[in-house]
């Protein structure tokens, strides 16, 4: 069963920032070696560039999600080669093998519920191959979702959160913030409960969605926001990007300053 959220109050959220969106986003991706991967021109490459962060962004998506399509069956080398450029080069992610990340792409398509390790990186490549039904799930999605719910009731369930870097949102974590406003959840009735090991663990499965069906509700979420947030504009309501990359964007900047506003006057 789809879990079930207040779709009005998301939208009404991120209204006062949609109009903003092409000076909010600031990701700036390296694109050179998409020249060897057969995908643009050195002219191209530099056109993109001098684009501002937001149109690059554009273009990129609708350049290097086509050419995926056009090679997933035809061309599995060059499709794995661009899987990896758009988790490493695009998405700033390195650690991992690349033999590992390309099983990984693998099992993430052919799941319509993926496993929630490295759904951060799966889920790129899922974004730009099918931008109408997904989304990245990355730490700063997730936790502007999650800010959301909790700022705005509009949902009594929330997401788990992928690990992330980000110092700014690193000091305010927002599950000690979910709990703390859901007390009542983890208040044991005799105090002897807090030796069971999974207490926490257990607790936590009343609020957070479980990680199994997490990407396929917040696929579900953001299409039905971006429904109702870009209503008359096509292009804009059938690509969840859009939505998504309001979400990216405010994640430690507008929701910080929210959080620090909220919580600092007593």
């Amino acid at each position: 069963m789809t879990i079930k959220f207040d779709i009005d109050k998301f939208v009404t959220h991120l209204e006062r920032y949609k109009s903003d969106l092409p000076t909010l986003y600031n990701w700036n991706a390296k694109i050179d070696r998409l020249v060897e991967l057969e995908t643009l021109t050195e002219n191209q490459v530099t056109e993109i560039n001098a684009l501002s962060a937001y149109e690059k962004e554009l273009q990129l998506k609708k350049i290097v999600g086509q050419k995926l399509n056009d090679v997933l069956k035809t061309n599995p080398d060059l499709f794995d080669k661009l899987c990896l450029w758009v988790i490493k080069d695009w998405g700033g992610i390195t650690t991992a093998s690349d033999n590992n990340t390309i099983s990984l792409i693998k099992d993430f398509l052919n799941q319509d519920r993926p496993n929630f390790n490295r759904i951060a990186s799966a889920s790129k490549v899922g974004a730009y191959l099918f931008p109408d039904r997904n989304v990245i799930y990355d730490s700063r999605v997730a936790y502007s979702i999650n800010w959301i719910i909790l700022s705005e009731n509009a949902g009594q369930q929330y997401f788990p959160i992928p690990e992330g870097r980000n110092s700014k949102m690193s000091a305010f974590d927002l599950n000690v913030l979910i709990r703390l406003k859901n007390i009542s959840v983890y208040q044991p009735t005799e105090i002897t409960y807090l030796d069971h090991r999974l207490y926490i663990k257990n607790s936590d499965k009343k609020l957070f969605i479980n990680k199994k069906d997490a990407y396929f509700e917040l696929n579900n979420l953001v299409k039905q926001i971006s429904q109702k947030l870009w209503k008359g504009d096509i292009e804009k309501e059938q690509n969840l990007y859009f939505t998504e990359m309001i979400l990216f964007s405010i994640a430690d900047r507008e929701v910080f300053m929210d959080i620090t506003k909220k919580y600092g006057t007593n």
